[in-house]
């Protein structure tokens, strides 16, 4: 299976996971709930007159075709205008649920690879044309045409059959030789569509949650202009874009021809351009928007002591993680490795660093990652959290290092080591948590390291080549499983594969296997164990150092009812209504 991730990629993806409430990842997570539970019955809701939900961005989108969707922001907005054949949101106890959107219903195989979905007798194009299956074998294969260059295509290859081997096609690799046309996708009539898998993929449903639809007479109509503006596109969601006054304001309105219309008490939103996280503040206490996200202590203060809004802490499914390049003549040495990854205080770098916002990590995976419909730790009880146990098993690491030292050979003092660590950046951000890490390491190791402080660029770009002895990493992956985070130290196909992590020999094939083991079963609680199995060996012995996750505080307007979020999926605005404001 041809993985291809560069770092375009990775910062889509991190610019999409941590700059939006609702970016990428799907299913049920760690509930994070306000305002009232809605009944869906607008007799019973005190409603005010007029229902306008206010919000801000700081960046404006880049277009409105989902081929070329690049960002957060234009994720985001595309989720107002354009229902995908189902929908990952938070319910009313905020956790992340899939649910029924274009499609009615769907059917899936006994062995996991055939999903059949129902498309809505009333679901329509804003300009009344009916949506059919057609609407999405499209779109499918438009994303699966390499000429097209698909952001996200690549999340389904190797997921829906020939999916990979068409949209890698081009023309050099025998391996890699079919067209769009013979992808696993086909319609069985008008509102029926069906999708044939490579293997069972328990996150199926998620994936298609992110997959908006194209309707072709309009895509082949506009050309390369499709979504330059609003009368290039048309759209079947929610929602439809009124107006796009770019780089100040974005105006929705209620679709009224949407199956779920009468469901939908919001009549109007508003999306508001607002770059300073200063302005964006004064913007909530003056009601130009209803919602706010700052970490700002001094912001925060002030919002709370104002006392028209309230406040939850959003935890991020994004973790941020330390590489050893394990080619290093110390890092090849498991010892060594797991001596720099147990000394360092997590919470105390939180607490030092970040001014006591985020989450501190044992395992790679943030506390809201899901297998299936529960949570990961809570289906292992808590046995993922490796570095947990090892620190009970190693409370010296700097004996640990000396241990590893000799057993290669090495000059047993620390202070002899020669290594240098790699900043993400040039920020006072980067140099202050350089110097917070090697100062851990000197007091706890005895080691002295180098500071090489270099731009973002170039740090993945010698991190592509496997030049570096230490580095800083993070990922937000696309979507709710601990195999998006996993599947990054594959050592042949991941992001950060053996040619740049350096990591190989029995360990590194063992972790392969267990991941493909994994994907292969549709028993989540077996492939839970499996995934426990796979950190043993990456954070076991200190491949990676999983350090924290960021946590943000958003303020809501107490007007603002049926507002339920979590990091991984997106808000469900039919449960959200204006009282009181």
């Amino acid at each position: 299976m041809k993985k291809i991730r560069n770092v375009a990629i990775l910062i889509i993806v991190l610019v999409m996971c941590l700059g939006t409430l609702a970016g990428c990842g799907k299913t049920e997570d760690s509930p994070v709930v306000t305002g009232d539970t809605n009944d869906i019955n607008k007799n019973e809701l005190q409603m005010d007159k007029e229902q306008v939900y206010k919000y801000s961005d700081n960046s404006d989108i880049t277009g409105l075709n989902p081929m070329a969707n690049t960002t957060g922001p234009d994720n985001n907005v595309q989720n107002f205008i354009y229902e995908t054949l189902v929908a990952d949101v938070a319910d009313e106890e905020g956790n992340g649920i899939i649910k029924p959107a274009a499609a009615k219903d769907w059917t899936i195989s006994e062995d996991g690879t055939i999903y059949t979905f129902n498309i809505r007798e009333d679901a329509v194009w804003n300009d009344g044309v009916p949506v059919t299956a057609n609407d999405f074998l499209f779109t499918f294969r438009t994303m699966a045409t390499p000429e097209v260059g698909s952001t996200n295509a690549w999340l389904f290859d190797g997921v829906i059959l020939n999916f990979g081997e068409s949209l890698y096609n081009d023309g050099t690799n025998p391996d890699y030789n079919k067209k769009p046309e013979d992808i696993g996708v086909k319609v069985v009539d008008e509102k029926t569509i069906e999708f044939t898998l490579v293997k069972p993929y328990g996150y199926f449903l998620d994936l298609l949650a992110g997959a908006k639809p194209v309707r072709q007479d309009k895509y082949e109509e506009f050309g390369d202009n499709y979504g330059s503006s609003i009368d290039k596109i048309v759209m079947n969601g929610p929602f439809l874009m009124e107006s796009w006054d770019q780089n100040v304001q974005i105006t929705f309105v209620k679709n009224e021809s949407h199956w779920d219309a009468k469901n939908m008490k919001l009549e109007k939103i508003e999306r508001k351009l607002i770059q300073d996280p200063a302005t964006a503040v004064q913007a909530l206490i003056s009601g130009e928007i209803d919602v706010v996200t700052t970490n700002d202590p001094n912001w925060k203060e002030l919002i709370i002591e104002d006392g028209r809004f309230e406040s939850m802490v959003i935890p991020n499914n994004a973790p941020e993680f330390l590489g050893f390049n394990a080619k290093n003549k110390y890092f090849k040495n498991p010892k060594i490795r797991l001596a720099f990854s147990l000394a360092y205080d997590r919470e105390k770098y939180i607490e030092d660093l970040r001014e006591g916002e985020g989450e501190p990590l044992y395992s790679v995976m943030p506390g809201v990652t899901n297998v299936g419909d529960k949570l990961y730790s809570e289906r292992v009880n808590g046995q993922n959290e490796v570095l947990k146990e090892l620190m009970k098993k190693y409370p010296d690491p700097k004996a640990l290092l000396i241990e590893g030292l000799k057993e290669e050979g090495l000059d047993p003092d620390p202070a002899k080591m020669d290594i240098s660590y790699a900043t993400r950046g040039t920020t006072e951000y980067s140099k202050k948590s350089a110097e917070w890490l090697l100062q851990q390491w000197q007091e706890k190791l005895g080691v002295e390291i180098k500071i090489d402080m270099i731009e973002w660029n170039v740090m993945w770009d010698r991190v592509d080549a496997g030049d570096y002895d230490i580095c800083t990493a993070g990922w937000g992956p696309y979507y709710n499983d601990p195999n998006a985070i996993l599947e990054l130290y594959e050592p042949v196909n991941g992001y950060f594969n053996s040619t740049k992590s350096g990591w190989t020999g029995p360990d590194a094939e063992r972790y392969a296997e267990i991941l493909e083991e994994a994907s292969n079963s549709p028993d989540n609680q077996k492939r839970a164990e499996l995934f426990v199995e796979a950190e043993k060996l990456l954070v076991g012995t200190g491949v990676i150092a999983p350090t924290y996750c960021k946590t943000s505080t958003v303020f809501l307007a107490k007007y603002v009812k049926g507002y339920y979020t979590n990091p991984h999926s997106s808000i469900d605005y039919s449960l959200m209504h204006i009282s009181g404001k």
